[in-house]
């Protein structure tokens, strides 16, 4: 019997944005209406187009914030201000996937009309959006919005219920979750994942050792004895059965209905004509070409047809979905507006291959990152980034100059570390050691920055700064753990401290 495994594709996430930063509204009331605006208006430019969407950089930046939210609850350091165009990039491919759901969505005739939109987004508030705002103002995550306005002017905020509606939930985020849950229900409608319950003997002949006509005289007396016996169908079958895969689980199969298409055609007519129950009346013979199943007699029974679980039925329906989502995404077509996701796109496409990156990217990286006006590059980013381009195009020496510039407009232990480290592969000992030194003045009691100190002060070859720096990093380390210790301690009743002197009595 052939046998296929279904494989399920992950399937496209759905995630409503219902956060904000803490303080946001307690501060909209407090700061200078122009600052205010010109703020706006900066998080509202669009800096990209995907699909039928303008994407805004508040957009980007609410997804990004998810992101690196996630990353702090498994531990993962927050990302650097200059990698964030990256994680950018990758949330406009989750903006494109959601699209191409719509579009898979719409072309199987589904829509979603104002007045559903307008409950999906009262159906967020109700289910996350009230709650989240009332336990930042220490109200009972139960409050209702008329407790909620009323704490809001208590606390000066010039900020209403319905702003902060608008605010944490993003119309077109709800509309996609409707798209998703209309396609699941129509998909998981589709689906269905019967179970075909199927118990078989098998008597075998080879046209040597069995003849087909001995076989068939065998096979007869096996359906008489079910005929008269149907109970002891599973206790024939493990006495009697040449078939191998089932013999020992007295003749037992169990099969999708759609894996019955690969059975052989005699045996699937036999099974589909079944009823639950009901055995084969007569033998069903199968003589096939070599490599295509047994030549021999086939009693079959029907046990059951189980019928697949709503939740079962829905995970196959995100398969499908997976797959319609792929199908639509290549029509899905993505503008980069902002030169700064350009340029991160230019270099990720550039640095695909490490070892011969792709010049011509690149350099249009470096132009894009140019197009970035200083009073626009609030973060203070755009050297640092030039600074992995040239070092990306294996030039050094400009990777330098950036990183030194950047170092005057905010003097970061990170950046002269960067700095230090190409002078040292540059042979430049000398000038590392003066990065280095800077770098010490900076550096905050964070062992594994000190860590990189000593060993780049070895590399450089001032053993004495080594080991100053190593000592700095085990004292750091030290305090690190008897931190741990103490947080340890009051939660077990008190341990010994690693290093701590014993209390005199």
């Amino acid at each position: 019997m052939k046998q296929r495994i279904q494989k399920f594709a992950i399937p496209v996430s759905i995630v409503i944005a219902v956060s904000m930063l803490a303080g946001t509204f307690m501060s909209m009331g407090r700061t200078p209406a122009t600052s205010r605006a010109r703020q706006a208006a900066q998080a509202e430019v669009s800096v990209a187009k995907v699909g039928s969407v303008d994407v805004s950089q508040r957009m980007l930046d609410r997804l990004v914030d998810q992101q690196v939210q996630q990353f702090a609850m498994f531990g993962m350091p927050k990302p650097p201000a200059e990698a964030l165009d990256s994680y950018r990039l990758q949330a406009i491919e989750g903006i494109k996937s959601q699209q191409a759901l719509v579009a898979a969505a719409q072309k199987a005739g589904l829509s979603v009309s104002d007045d559903e939109l307008k409950k999906g987004i009262e159906d967020v508030w109700d289910k996350q959006g009230r709650a989240s705002i009332a336990q930042q103002l220490n109200l009972d995550p139960k409050a209702s919005d008329k407790e909620i306005s009323a704490e809001l002017s208590k606390q000066g905020a010039e900020v209403s219920v319905e702003s902060l509606k608008q605010q944490l939930i993003v119309p077109e985020a709800v509309k996609i979750k409707l798209y998703n849950d209309k396609l699941t229900k129509l998909q998981a409608d589709k689906v269905t994942l019967q179970t075909y319950k199927v118990r078989h003997i098998l008597i075998k002949w080879d046209g040597k050792a069995t003849t087909e006509a001995a076989a068939k005289t065998k096979a007869e007396k096996l359906l008489a004895d079910v005929k008269a016996t149907p109970t002891k169908f599973a206790d024939i079958a493990k006495a009697s059965s040449d078939d191998p895969g089932s013999k020992d689980k007295g003749g037992l199969y169990e099969w999708k209905k759609e894996e019955l298409a690969g059975l052989v055609p005699e045996f699937k007519a036999a099974v589909e004509k079944l009823k639950v129950g009901e055995t084969t009346p007569a033998l069903v013979r199968h003589a096939g070409a070599k490599g295509q199943g047994y030549n021999g007699f086939h009693i079959i029974h029907l046990d059951a047809i189980d019928q697949a679980s709503p939740e079962k039925r829905e995970e196959a329906a995100k398969g499908e979905i997976t797959k319609l989502v792929d199908a639509a995404a290549p029509g899905i077509k993505v503008d980069l507006l902002a030169p700064g996701l350009l340029a991160a796109k230019l270099v990720q496409d550039g640095s695909k291959d490490r070892k011969n990156p792709d010049q011509k990217l690149l350099t249009q990286a470096l132009a894009e990152l140019d197009k970035i006006k200083p009073e626009d590059d609030t973060t203070g980013t755009v050297l640092l980034r030039k600074a992995t381009v040239f070092e990306t195009l294996k030039q050094p020496e400009k990777a330098i100059a950036a990183l030194e510039e950047a170092v005057k407009n905010n003097d970061k232990v990170e950046t002269r570390i960067r700095v230090a480290t190409l002078l040292v592969d540059k042979a430049n000992k000398s000038e590392a050691i003066k990065q280095l030194a800077a770098a010490e003045k900076l550096a905050l009691p964070e062992p594994q920055i000190w860590m990189q100190l000593s060993q780049l002060y070895t590399k450089a070859g001032d053993k004495e700064a080594a080991t100053r720096t190593m000592l700095k990093n085990q004292e750091y380390a030290l305090r690190q753990q008897q931190l741990m210790a103490k947080e340890q301690a009051a939660k077990s009743g008190g341990i010994k401290l690693p290093g701590a002197e014993p209390e005199k009595k």
